[in-house]
């Protein structure tokens, strides 16, 4: 974005220097000082409904403080999925005992969180759909950010090993496909993080743009930029169909679908690894649908715009 971002020092929510370089735009302040800014852009998702939570008290303490002094923008980065925690609180308020009960809670928490927000945004358009608030601003990245190289006949997958619950992530279908796959067919999938870690940015960088195929196997997660960056470095995706992937993969074409069922994603996985030379090609597919989808162009215009529209002026 071409502003100049100030991000406020906190003991809870860090920035990793390591995995991801420092803009030169962002500026690092210990506190709100109040005529400062033009807006706040604020993070949250559905953990931030637990009131116990160190990143929910840093969100509704920031929050108090600054609303009414300077317009907020809220980036809603999660969905209301979360049942394993989310299904006894809203059958304490009345709400079925369910995944869609506790969906409807959320869904109504929120809203009532965000109630003085001066503009909200989801990640994805089906997430924008379950919140019933807000706009869907997909994200995007510059192409010449990650590196397209010659594929090695590997498998990967980026997923948080903790947090928001298994299935938010989809852990349960990421280690039984695992397990498929080497038991069934001799192969491993290698979980980035917990079975190759890298240095730097540029470390991950490579290994991801001399991997074949990646796995995502979210359930819940409104549009996992692991999966974009790794359509950008021309991986071979095999993607459940969850908030917006059916949208924009055509099985077979550009990537693959597949089913929340382990053998059905392990046998696509399969598929693209025993057949290379196609697989490289569908990953191509996938990535000229990332230059057109995710573009970072686009998705800097589409800020530009909702500031504007926020602050009713033009700021660029």
């Amino acid at each position: 974005m071409p502003f100049d971002f100030y991000y406020l020092i906190n003991h809870t929510r860090k920035w990793n220097k390591d995995t991801r370089p420092t803009p030169d735009n962002l500026h690092w302040v210990p506190y709100f000082e109040e005529g400062k800014y033009d807006l706040a852009i604020m993070h949250i998702d559905q953990q931030c409904l637990l009131p116990k939570l160190g990143k929910s008290k840093l969100f509704q303490d920031v929050y108090e403080h600054i609303k009414g002094k300077i317009p907020i923008i809220v980036i809603n980065h999660g969905t209301p999925v979360y049942p394993e925690m989310f299904m006894q609180l809203a059958a304490a308020k009345g709400y079925d005992y369910t995944e869609e009960g506790s969906m409807a809670w959320a869904k109504d928490e929120m809203k009532k969180k965000l109630v003085d927000a001066d503009a909200i945004v989801c990640n994805s358009h089906q997430a924008q759909k379950d919140w019933g608030v807000g706009q869907a601003i997909i994200h995007g990245l510059d192409e010449g950010d990650y590196l397209d190289l010659t594929k090695e006949p590997r498998i990967t997958t980026f997923i948080s090993p903790a947090g928001i619950g298994e299935k938010y992530y989809g852990r349960k279908l990421f280690h039984a496909t695992r397990e498929v796959l080497k038991e069934k067919y001799g192969m491993e999938l290698m979980w980035i993080t917990q079975d190759v870690e890298f240095k730097n940015w540029e470390e991950y960088k490579e290994f991801l743009g001399k991997s074949l195929v990646y796995f995502n196997p979210t359930l819940g997660s409104p549009m996992p930029r692991s999966r974009t960056e790794a359509m950008f470095s021309g991986c071979c995706i095999v993607t459940t169909p969850y908030y917006d992937a059916d949208s924009f993969i055509v099985d077979g074409e550009n990537g693959f679908l597949c089913k929340n069922n382990p053998e059905d994603a392990a046998k696509k996985i399969a598929w693209c690894m025993n057949n290379y030379r196609e697989a490289v090609k569908i990953g191509q597919k996938g990535k000229e649908t990332a230059q057109k989808l995710f573009s970072g162009e686009r998705f800097r215009q589409d800020w530009i715009t909702l500031i504007e529209k926020v602050l009713k002026r033009k700021v660029v």
